[in-house]
């Protein structure tokens, strides 16, 4: 009777175990998955508001004083080079991105 109520316990206790890391990962996924929206904000927002006078651009966006990306904008021979940082929570995504303009 002992040896099965210990069993029992080690095996609700290694279940348990199971779906806690289950749900972390998952919630990993999602912070990248919103750091990668948030980052494609950030190429978004370059392509639309690019200063063709200036050679290189630096740019935060924050909302809700939180830093949700982070712009830097090259501009090139021929086009420009959009490299953007998305935050949420402690992830970061970076995208780099190249447009060319006739």
């Amino acid at each position: 009777m002992k040896n099965i109520l210990t069993l029992l316990i080690l095996f609700c206790s290694i279940n348990l175990y199971g779906q806690t890391t289950q749900t972390d990962s998952v919630k990993i996924e999602d912070d990248i998955y919103y750091a990668y929206k948030n980052a494609m904000r950030g190429v978004i927002w370059a392509i639309d508001n690019f200063p063709y006078k200036k050679e290189v651009t630096y740019k935060d966006i924050i909302i809700e004083n939180r830093k949700i990306c982070s712009i830097k904008i090259y501009r090139q021979e021929g086009g420009i080079k959009i490299i953007s940082t998305g935050f949420h929570s402690s992830s970061s995504v970076e995208i780099t991105t190249y447009k060319s303009f006739p």
